[in-house]
């Protein structure tokens, strides 16, 4: 049951990712946790020099305020390479003020074929499914 794949985007990457990886490599510094943008294009966004820590980020606009809007956080289908080794998912909230967190050992519980969902939205197309993950599996961080 996997869905059909979004065409990249370099309008909507360039409008939210730039920021995004200023803003956790900022957070990350000030914990003593020093990550550089992956060189390697197609990879994760994030990785520390050791290439011991991989970080995949993602800008998500429609959470406002301190709390994350929805009992669950959509990953997408695409994305089921967040279960393999040491990578951390992290999203931002809209104003970049908030974060969530969860590494690759928690998600991968997740990332089932017993997990896909069709869930589109004006950012995913209507073929493309998502795995569903509580937000209770999330540790949630103010920035």
């Amino acid at each position: 049951m996997h869905g059909i794949r979004k065409r990249f985007n370099q309008q909507l990457h360039d409008s939210h990712d730039p920021k995004s990886r200023k803003v956790v490599k900022e957070y990350l510094a000030k914990l003593g946790i020093i990550v550089k943008d992956n060189p390697n294009k197609k990879g994760v966004d994030l990785i520390s020099d050791d290439g011991e820590l991989k970080i995949e980020l993602e800008h998500r606009p429609p959470w406002v305020g301190e709390e994350f809007p929805y009992s669950e956080v959509n990953i997408l289908e695409r994305k089921k390479y967040l279960a393999e080794g040491k990578i951390q998912y992290i999203i931002l909230s809209r104003d970049f003020s908030r974060l969530g967190i969860i590494t690759g050992d928690v998600i991968k519980k997740y990332i089932i074929d017993e997990n896909l969902h069709h869930n589109p939205n004006k950012n995913v197309w209507k073929d493309e499914y998502v795995y569903k993950v509580p937000t209770s599996a999330f540790t949630w961080v103010k920035v």
